[in-house]
């Protein structure tokens, strides 16, 4: 799911590395602070301005930059044969991941806004225990009255979208289960698909919702499964869609289908993990074959999840069967008004519905698509299946949008273009592509992964958003890939991490569940994306690129389709990047990052990066004046002392030293570097280990003018960077303006880009 509220226009063509202009420095912004605090104080007020722009363009639609491509003709693109990319091309797929298959019958009611259906599920226990239930997932529950999980959470709303319209009285969503058997023959029922009775009749069983809330529900077995045991449960059911504004639901003709049926929840060697759907909470599940078959409107043009197998029109219905294998749950969409746009990257299609009014925008979003592959097959393993649908909703179905699910995903729309944007210099390249990166990035955190996103929801969002700046750094080739321009000064995804890093995400530890982030504190953006974001990109920085993707990739590669926690993650970078790694050269002092230790800090609690530096002074140099023992034990000597008024300026070099001096402000304990440049013009670097609260460095017989702590920006963890560099005394000119505007502009930043919600 995507978090933030706005969303990106590439200005350059299509998988075109843009070339990041130059700009002059504003004086306002600059003055005497130093090139590093400079800055980052410009992107940070420019940030303000970004921001201010897209709120206001943010709920035009989409008519693109003055290079936007019109809908090009195309050839559409054959719907694959098989469900999986070839052996060669897809990775590794393990067998005994298969725990959950569903084969589903489904008749969507387009007045009613219904859909009446029967789940086969053939369940496989691959625990040690014996279990006499399953318990499942009904997640649509959540949107049937007030008083559910999720309701009380969000109040009715999400997003800026509410659930209450004042155009219909009513629009709440429910899922009801009418009826459950136990069948005979489970696999060859399921595997065939076949309708006649086994030997035995069905046996019909008991359900209940849960007593805390009825997003949970069980079903008692007629006799227990034992380890390794299979059985096939059938079960009838009604869901009635809610008014879109979370996600699914419908909105006129639009309707989209996510957590729609009944789901059987993931047994773990604790016992069942079947949580109540809560507002961040989102979804578990094990992998496993569906074979789903639609009955629609002959008008609705669909799209799914996997590969369309069959199509056939009888008495006005569509019908529509896909087969997926290897993913952790199915979603469906149907709108008569989509328009299709192919495109393929190594054989998977691409398949994109749009609305009429943003058909010109589908390039721009192919080409997103085609970045994300080209870069997260490369970072994170092979993408397994053989097709990609990108949904985009209509403009009164907003809450659908920004939405992941496996090889399936919903986008938002591409910023209008405005007439003063042209008069004011003011160009963007980052929303609505921004959002189909980040939901692409979800078929591998967590579509690939399948973590646990309600215990560690970090494990998903998180990732992913450190993964989608890694596409964007990818795609653009640079470090620091351009967001927008405003006349001559310009934003990169540098910028916008630094400034989402809000005061908010101090509330509660990364490696929290989704029920410890309440709507009221507005810490869950800010926490489980960016901060989670800034800490990889902070071990990424200090260990260096190369080798820390390298580490990454071993993870990814390890724990396709196991369901890793936080703590696997953890193990496999300790493997292979070492438990300590060094980071000061060789000829200087010993400094070294403890994996264990700061991924302790960054995980599990809230203390905040902040080094300043403090002091930068040129002094008197201690003399030998005075009276000393020589070899004989006599005392000699006796010169006077040295004037301490002169002015160091005035003095010898031999008689000065260059003082600096560091302070570590807040609590976060972590190596970081001094960078230092002397009057003379020579630059030295020196690592500090940052246990202390504070350490001097003394350089004798030099003259100091600048200390920069953390210059190359590697802790992208520190949110606060204007106390990082400090000129010598003798060498500042303080205009009275620069340091207090630029707190201003920080202060002004948080209290809007909070009311953002970014």
């Amino acid at each position: 799911m995507v978090f933030v509220t706005m969303s990106p226009k590439p200005l350059s063509p299509p998988l075109h590395a843009t070339k990041p202009g130059c700009y002059a420095c504003s004086p306002m912004f600059v003055g005497v602070v130093g090139h590093a605090t400079a800055e980052r104080r410009r992107g940070r007020s420019l940030a303000v301005l970004l921001s201010l722009i897209m709120s206001a363009g943010a709920s035009a639609v989409s008519l693109g930059c003055d290079a936007s491509p019109s809908v090009p003709e195309y050839a559409p693109v054959p719907e694959p044969s098989e469900a999986l990319r070839p052996a060669e091309l897809r990775g590794h797929v393990p067998g005994d991941a298969r725990v959950a298959d569903y084969l589903i019958d489904a008749r969507l009611d387009a007045e009613l806004h219904r859909v009446t259906g029967t789940v086969r599920l053939t369940w496989r226990n691959r625990s040690s225990r014996t279990v006499d239930d399953l318990q499942l997932h009904t997640y649509m529950n959540a949107f049937r009255a007030d008083d559910t999980a999720w309701m009380q959470e969000a109040r009715g709303g999400h997003r800026g979208e509410s659930l209450a319209h004042e155009d219909e009285s009513a629009g709440w969503g429910y899922i009801d289960i009418l009826a459950v058997r136990r069948l005979d023959d489970a696999a060859a029922r399921l595997e065939e698909g076949a309708a006649e009775l086994s030997a035995r009749p069905p046996v019909e069983l008991r359900w209940a919702e849960g007593a805390e809330d009825p997003t949970v529900s069980s079903v008692t077995l007629d006799e227990p499964l034992a380890p390794n045991g299979e059985l096939t449960i059938e079960l009838d059911f009604i869901t009635q869609l809610p008014r879109v504004f979370a996600r699914t639901g419908y909105a006129g003709d639009f309707h989209m289908l996510g957590q729609w049926f009944p789901k059987v929840a993931v047994l773990e060697g604790s016992g069942w993990k079947n949580h109540v759907f809560t507002l961040n909470s989102e979804f578990y599940a094990d992998f496993g074959n569906y074979t789903v078959r639609l009955d629609v409107p002959e008008n609705m043009i669909v799209g799914a999840t996997g590969v369309r197998v069959e199509e056939r029109v009888e008495d006005g219905r569509k019908h529509l069967r896909y087969d997926a294998e290897m993913v952790h749950d199915f979603a469906w969409v149907a709108d008569p008004d989509f328009v299709e746009h192919h495109g393929q990257w190594r054989g998977i299609r691409i398949r994109q519905l749009l609305q009429p009014e943003h058909a010109q925008d589908a390039e721009w979003h192919l080409a997103a698509q085609i970045a994300a592959f080209e870069s997260m097959d490369a970072r994170f393993g092979p993408y397994p299946w053989s097709t990609i649908t990108i949904v985009h909703p209509p403009s009164d179905a907003k809450g659908a949008g920004g939405m992941e699910y496996p090889t399936f995903y919903t986008t938002s729309d591409i910023i209008t273009r405005q007439p003063w944007h042209a008069l004011v210099g003011f160009e963007e390249q980052f929303s609505g592509v921004f959002t189909s990166i980040h939901e692409f990035g979800h078929q591998y955190f967590q579509g690939l992964l399948a973590s646990n996103e309600q215990r560690q929801p970090w494990l998903d969002e998180g990732m992913n958003s450190f993964s989608n700046s890694l596409t964007f750094m990818d795609w653009k080739r640079t470090e620091e890939p351009l967001v927008a321009r405003f006349g001559n000064q310009q934003v990169t995804t540098r910028d916008l991490g630094s400034m989402s890093m809000l005061a908010e995400m101090e509330l509660v530890p990364v490696d929290s569940p989704a029920e410890d982030f309440p709507k009221l504190s507005e810490s869950y953006g800010s926490t489980v994306y960016r901060k989670t974001a800034a800490l990889m990109f902070t071990l990424r920085n200090m260990i260096g690129g190369a080798r820390f993707d390298a580490a990454l990739r071993g993870y990814a590669d390890r724990w396709r389709f196991r369901h890793p926690t936080g703590e696997d993650l953890q193990s496999t970078l300790r493997e292979q990047l070492g438990a300590r790694v060094r980071l000061s050269a060789p000829d200087d002092e010993p400094v070294e990052l403890d994996l264990d230790d700061y991924f302790d800090q960054a995980l599990h609690t809230v203390r905040r990066v902040d080094f300043e530096v403090a002091r930068v002074k040129n002094r008197h140099a201690v003399s030998s004046a005075g009276w000393h023992r020589d070899e004989h034990g006599a005392l000699v000597g006796g010169e006077a002392p040295e004037d301490e008024r002169a002015k160091v300026s005035e003095l010898p070099d031999d008689q000065v030293e260059a003082v600096v001096m560091i302070r570590r402000k807040g609590g976060f304990v972590l190596p970081v570097e001094l960078e230092v440049e002397f009057q003379d013009g020579e630059v030295v670097r020196r690592w500090w280990d940052g246990r202390a609260a504070y350490r001097i460095f003394t350089w004798p017989g030099r003259r100091v003018a600048r200390a920069t702590v953390d210059p190359d920006r590697r802790l992208e963890l520190e949110s606060y960077t204007q106390n990082n560099t400090r000129y010598a005394a003798e060498l500042e000119r303080e205009d009275g303006l620069t340091r207090p505007i630029g707190d201003a502009v920080e202060l002004a930043e948080l209290a809007l880009l909070g009311g953002l919600g970014l």
